[in-house]
């Protein structure tokens, strides 16, 4: 399993790629990647406390098994 830090690793590796970029749109892909590890990171550390377990990481939309906060 990969580990919250490694996914951090990763995130780190696309910012870096995102400040090489030449274009705005490599750019904000690259970001986008990053800000996708670190929802990954996150989920593995099991942040959200007000959600179930569920077998994949988070969408950006919350799951079925949510509750209200």
């Amino acid at each position: 399993m990969i580990t919250p830090q490694e996914y951090r690793r990763m995130a780190e590796e696309c910012f870096g790629w995102a400040r090489e970029a030449q274009t705005d749109e490599v750019r904000l892909c690259h970001v986008n990647l990053a800000q996708a590890w670190l929802e990954a990171a996150a989920w593995i550390e099991g942040v959200s406390r007000h959600c179930s377990p569920v077998a994949s990481p988070p969408t950006g939309r919350p799951s079925p098994e949510c509750k209200a906060a």
